[in-house]
């Protein structure tokens, strides 16, 4: 319970409280010109001592984070996410230890620790790590356990990660891969159409299995993307990655008529079978099931061997070259932005940084040539 006193012209709030040992700490804030103001602060400070974030100035690192994890990540995201929050524990344990009090990290102890992940894990990697901790340190300050973000102003390292060459195909890969994926789609090889699919929306993964035949819209010519499908764990419809990821995106005439192609063969192969969809999904194997993500890249790298196209890409790199190749043909980036689902522009241009400065150099060439022929 909290109590408050004026002192002077200002008003502060005081919370008696016990951390998880069980002893005694006391939290004050003042500062405050109205009451009213007072007792709101420490309303969210009970609120935040509920959830779990005993504001002890001992804490120790590893402690906190856990705490803060519980108190505003965990249960809000997809099981890889979650997932993700135990191996960055596991690093600050194996690092720092378990006695190490988060007041006692220095910027220096910071930095040190990103050079040591550095020496065995991508840069994107190392990037990822120091913008969670960050976000946590941030939450730091606000309870006044630290003085200071000590993750700000990191000098980032780590291994490169694969060249963006090898993320996305050329015209003329992408090209052949394009029309061995439309002839031979079918549902006996229901991956194909899923590779069709996905080079002509830039749909992810989990998006084109979370597809069902009520999100085709023929008259239209239109596809909903509005789920995605759990083919790691769960095997069950799900959110989209992000709220901007649900969208509804034109496509063209050839995959329209290879979707309903596609439709009239499902429906004649689940009445032979006597099988009724309870769901209406478009990508189901003969198994009647959705195809995992294993089983999807190894049958595109199948494909990709046939047809010699080399260096090979993955499912995902079906997205990068829907991507670039709309970029390269200087299709609006707010559009791209917007049929890839990013949540803004800024998203699109920073992946694709590469390809919109060689675009740059192409149109600055037009600009001068145009300029000239004046």
């Amino acid at each position: 319970m909290a109590g408050f006193r004026k002192r002077g012209k200002k008003w502060e709030y005081s919370i008696r409280y016990k951390d998880l040992d069980g002893t005694p700490l006391r939290k004050t804030e003042g500062g405050f010109n109205l009451k009213s103001e007072a007792v709101q602060a420490a309303a969210e400070m009970e609120m935040k001592l509920k959830k779990g974030l005993i504001l002890n100035p001992d804490i120790t690192f590893l402690d906190y984070y856990d705490r803060w994890v519980e108190a505003y990540k965990a249960g809000k995201h997809d099981e890889t996410t979650e997932k993700k929050y135990k191996t960055y524990h596991n690093k600050i344990e194996k690092y720092f230890g378990v006695t190490v009090k988060l007041r006692q990290i220095s910027r220096s102890d910071w930095q040190k620790f990103i050079n040591n992940q550095g020496e065995t894990r991508a840069r994107t990697t190392i990037s990822a790590v120091n913008s969670h901790i960050r976000a946590m340190a941030r939450s730091a300050v606000r309870d006044r356990i630290i003085d200071f973000n000590f993750t700000e102003d990191i000098e980032l390292c780590g291994k490169e990660s694969k060249p963006e060459s090898l993320k996305y195909l050329e015209a003329d890969d992408f090209r052949k891969l394009k029309k061995y994926v439309f002839e031979n789609s079918s549902v006996d090889d229901i991956v194909c159409g899923m590779i069709a699919t996905s080079i002509m929306t830039g749909a992810r993964l989990s998006e084109v299995l979370g597809l069902t035949w009520k999100d085709i819209d023929f008259k239209n010519r239109t596809i909903d993307i509005n789920k995605s499908w759990d083919h790691k764990y769960t095997k069950k419809f799900k959110k989209t990655k992000t709220p901007s990821s649900n969208r509804v995106i034109d496509v063209d005439s050839e995959l329209l008529s290879m979707l309903e192609k596609l439709k009239k063969e499902q429906e004649e192969y689940f009445e032979s079978i006597g099988y009724a969809s309870l769901n209406n999904q478009i990508f189901l194997d003969k198994k009647l099931e959705p195809p995992t993500g294993k089983v999807t890249n190894a049958e595109l790298r199948k494909i990709q061997k046939k047809l010699k196209i080399s260096p090979e890409i993955t499912f995902h790199g079906l997205r990068h070259t829907h991507a670039s190749f709309l970029i390269l043909k200087g299709i609006d980036i707010n559009y791209i932005s917007h049929r890839l689902g990013h949540a803004n522009v800024s998203i699109t241009m920073t992946v694709y940084s590469h390809l919109l400065k060689e675009h740059e150099k192409k149109e600055a060439k037009r600009t001068i040539l145009a300029l000239e022929a004046l």
